[in-house]
């Protein structure tokens, strides 16, 4: 699975975060919470392999992920960014069956396997109903399930995602996140993701990273919220056990 070793991260001459030892527990949903400009992104392009580290190590079952082609990161790591996604006046079981391109081959021929695999990444999801329906037509909320489908395809063991959860109206949040609950609970994929988003992260996440101080603390919620590092995330505001967010 994904480790850390004495990773500095930043840009240039400018380092954002130091020295960091974290681990991702295999079939966990681990959250990463920080204010804006701490060096959340920063860190996931990193582990993504996209950006190249300033010290240290970013591991991947035990290879550096430097190390590692395009394909090699495909096949254990999945990854969703935050942008729209307009679909390119593609179908969405089209869009899901991208997922597939590693195994696909050059001209992308979709084998039953392949089909099957989006299929069943659809039915997880909930949008079978809206395997022909065209991206475009999605509402936002269908449209990031559409993208979390496409990674499930995918096969890779790992997740990582950048702000699932933006864009989406409140009810579509709680369920984006129980739906990536899910995921880990049922199919054994490790996801960690960024959001701002507290309350309902944290309402199913096992584990926090928790970016303060310049550094990040790595927990379950209750255990970070009693030591009192989720307290320090943000400035002017604490956090609520009662709610599971936070309150000036």
């Amino acid at each position: 699975m994904l480790t850390t070793r004495h990773l500095d991260i930043g840009y240039g001459r400018r380092t954002v975060l130091t020295d960091l030892n974290l681990r991702l527990e295999p079939g966990a949903l681990t959250v990463l919470i920080g204010a804006n400009g701490c060096g959340k992104s920063t860190l996931l392009r990193t582990l993504g392999g996209s950006q190249p580290a300033l010290r240290g190590d970013v591991l991947l079952d035990g290879s550096p992920i430097a190390a590692l082609d395009a394909a090699e990161r495909a096949r254990r790591m999945a990854i969703v960014l935050t942008d729209r996604t307009g679909g390119g006046g593609l179908r969405v079981d089209e869009l899901v069956a991208v997922g597939r391109h590693r195994f696909s081959g050059f001209f992308g021929r979709l084998h039953p396997d392949d089909r099957r695999a989006v299929a069943e990444a659809l039915e997880l999801v909930g949008l079978s109903h809206k395997a022909v329906a065209m991206v475009a037509s999605l509402s936002d909320g269908e449209r990031q399930k559409a993208m979390i489908a496409r990674a499930v395809a995918q096969d890779a063991p790992l997740i990582l995602m950048d702000e699932p959860t933006a864009f989406l109206d409140v009810s579509a949040r709680f369920e984006v996140m129980e739906l990536l609950g899910r995921l880990c609970r049922q199919r054994d994929r490790t996801v960690l993701l960024s959001t701002h988003d507290i309350a309902p992260s944290l309402a199913v996440a096992d584990c926090v990273w928790a970016v303060a101080d310049g550094t990040v603390s790595a927990g379950p919620p209750a255990a970070l919220a009693s030591a009192g590092v989720l307290d320090r995330v943000y400035a002017g505001v604490r956090f609520d056990a009662s709610s599971g967010d936070y309150r000036r």
